[in-house]
């Protein structure tokens, strides 16, 4: 007799069963695993994060100045501002220097000595007449016309003198006229002129105008002479 088996009888099922577990129990403990991982590196992360911003804020904390530091700073300071007053000290010095050479050799190239020519003016006045202007003529040809203010004034009536003309002359004989604008005794208005032949040589020739009180005539003089 042949006996047939019913598909599906026996032990299979139990077998399925039995290789399931171990798989399940294999995943969670990964997951535990893995999971634990990730909290640790996000702890690390976060307490790295944590010490990374508060390093700058205690290092910033511990920057400090002191009074000597201050000190030493304003020191500094001060130092590189006197090396720069010095500096330009120096400079506007050459400068001035440079200017006056370069103001001679202007003159020396523009008035030659040969026929170089400078008026001056000199005021030695008080009650008897104040300056206000003067007009100076050259061989009856105007040359020079000036209006002094108070502070030119004072600094003439001190010892002052005007260079009231520099130009060129020929050599021979020349007539220098100076005419005086001003005010005289009692406020009046006060015109004077006066005048002077010289003859011109060789080498530059100097001419002063002087304004002065006479006590004894009460009254201001005018003179034109040579030096």
């Amino acid at each position: 007799m042949v006996t047939f088996q019913k598909q599906g009888s026996g032990r299979k099922p139990a077998n399925i069963k039995s290789c399931r577990a171990p798989s399940v129990f294999l995943a969670v403990v990964l997951f535990v695993v893995w999971g634990g991982q990730a909290v640790a590196r996000e702890e690390a992360a976060g307490a790295a994060g944590q010490v990374g911003s508060g390093a700058p804020s205690a290092t910033l904390d511990q920057i400090i100045e002191t009074p000597l530091s201050v000190r030493k700073s304003r020191e500094r300071a001060q130092r590189a501002v006197n090396e720069l007053s010095r500096e330009i000290q120096d400079l506007k010095q050459s400068v001035v220097v440079l200017n006056k050479d370069l103001r001679v050799l202007e003159e020396n190239l523009l008035f030659p000595a040969n026929t170089r020519f400078h008026v001056f003016l000199s005021l030695d006045v008080g009650e008897f007449f104040r300056l206000e202007g003067v007009e100076l003529r050259l061989d009856n040809e105007t040359v020079t016309s000036y209006l002094y203010s108070e502070e030119e004034r004072q600094a003439l009536a001190k010892g002052g003198m005007h260079r009231l003309h520099l130009g060129n002359v020929s050599a021979g004989e020349h007539t220098l006229s100076g005419f005086f604008i001003g005010q005289g005794p009692n406020g009046r208005e006060y015109k004077r002129g006066s005048s002077l032949r010289f003859t011109k040589g060789q080498g530059p020739k100097y001419v002063e105008l002087s304004i002065a009180d006479s006590e004894a005539r009460q009254q201001p003089e005018f003179t034109v002479r040579e030096w």
